[in-house]
C-alpha cells in the first residue's frame, strides 16, 4: 500500500480517446481500488489479482496500464450515482499483456468528472492463449516478474 502510494500516485497516464490525448490520474481512489480484491466482482479471479498486485509490487504498473486501445465510453448509469454525479462519464481501455507465461487482459475504467480524467479501477482477466491474435500483444506489453 505504501509502495503504492510513493511510487504511482499522482501520476498521470496518456490515453487516446476519440482522436485526442487525454491525461488520467493515479488517485487515492485508484488505490484503493487497487487492493480490494472483492471490488473487482466476479470478474477477476484471484489468480488475476495476485498477478496484478505481483505487477504493481515488482514496480510495472505503469507499464501495465500505457499503451492501451480504446474500447468504449458510457455515462453514469447507476441511479444512487446519478443524482450526485449528474455529468460524470465513463471510458474503458483495454490491452493484453504476457505476465510469467500467462496471458492477460488489462481493463483500465477511467472516470470522466468536470472534465477530469481519474483511473478508478484495474483488472486483470487471463485469456487463453491459443485464442489470442499474437499481433495483439506488443513487445511492451510483456512484464516479467522475479
Amino acid at each position: 500500500n505504501e509502495l503504492f502510494k510513493q511510487e504511482y500516485q499522482g501520476k498521470e497516464i496518456s490515453y487516446l480517446l476519440n482522436g485526442e490525448e487525454i491525461k488520467a490520474l493515479i488517485n487515492q481512489k485508484t488505490r484503493r481500488n487497487f487492493r480490494a480484491y472483492q471490488h473487482s466482482g466476479k470478474y477477476e479471479t484471484k489468480k488475476s489479482y495476485n498477478a496484478r498486485q505481483n505487477i504493481a509490487f515488482s514496480g510495472n504498473y505503469i507499464d501495465m496500464i500505457s499503451n492501451t486501445s480504446y474500447n468504449y465510453s458510457k455515462a453514469e448509469s447507476k441511479e444512487h450515482q446519478k443524482r450526485h454525479h449528474k455529468n460524470n462519464r465513463w471510458h474503458y481501455f483495454n490491452k493484453i499483456i504476457k505476465c510469467n507465461n500467462c496471458f492477460y487482459s488489462v481493463n483500465i475504467d477511467v472516470l470522466e468528472k468536470d472534465n477530469n480524467y481519474f483511473i478508478y479501477n484495474t483488472k486483470l482477466k487471463e485469456v487463453d492463449a491459443p485464442a489470442l491474435n499474437r499481433s495483439m500483444i506488443s513487445t511492451s506489453s510483456v512484464i516479467n516478474i522475479s
